[in-house]
């Protein structure tokens, strides 16, 4: 077994109960959270050289997007169409970034939802899910290239050891109605990662060594 085989099979392992096998009853009504439109994203992991990677991406900058410019997860709300939350981050996934995580990919865990926790943001529930992006996405000679959306402004695999090792080290500024206020955030070489993909963060981190 590959160390990544490995990493992967300890952090289902971790999540124990709140595993993906819940999400067989992952429906919408059952899902309903207090009056909030539902959402999801997808922490899509690979086998790295030197250890696993979790794609990160950059939001496009968007006039009417809360998110704008935000270093991300990729991931979007419901639609009817949806089966479950799984199925989408799924789409989401593969619509911003072209990665057919039903081709090839694996399901692994759904962490904790969350919420936005600013009053100015948009009312959504987030559920995360990690997956296991498809073989062809492996780090290495020719991994198959990304295809972003006009949502997305770039993408990046960013080393878990890197994002662990530094911790929430840095923290995120910005001044709104002339009050300057701080957010945690993970320093990456890509920029900083804060709000809710940094909440996301902090509970998958916990459950990787």
């Amino acid at each position: 077994m590959s160390e990544f085989s490995i990493f992967v099979t300890r952090l289902r392992s971790r999540v124990g109960a709140g595993g993906v096998a819940l999400t067989l009853a992952d429906d919408f009504e059952s899902r309903a959270d207090g009056g909030l439109r539902l959402a999801a994203v997808a922490l899509v992991l690979r086998e790295g050289l030197e250890g696993p990677e979790m794609l990160v991406i950059k939001r496009s900058e968007a006039e009417h997007d809360h998110w704008s410019g935000h270093l991300a997860l990729p991931g979007g709300r419901a639609e009817p169409e949806d089966e479950s939350l799984l199925a989408t981050a799924a789409r989401e996934t593969f619509e911003e970034v072209g990665i057919d995580l039903g081709a090839g990919g694996e399901a692994v865990a759904r962490l904790g939802t969350v919420r936005p926790q600013s009053p100015l943001a948009p009312r959504v529930s987030v559920t995360p899910f990690v997956f296991v992006a498809p073989g062809e996405y492996r780090a290495g000679a020719g991994p198959k290239e990304l295809l972003l959306s006009e949502e997305v402004a770039a993408a990046f695999w960013v080393p878990v050891g890197e994002l662990k090792r530094g911790g929430r080290s840095a923290v995120f500024r910005m001044v709104f109605a002339g009050v300057e206020r701080e957010w945690p955030a993970y320093p990456s070489q890509h920029g900083l990662i804060w709000g809710i993909t940094e909440r996301i963060l902090t509970e998958f981190l916990s459950l990787v060594d």
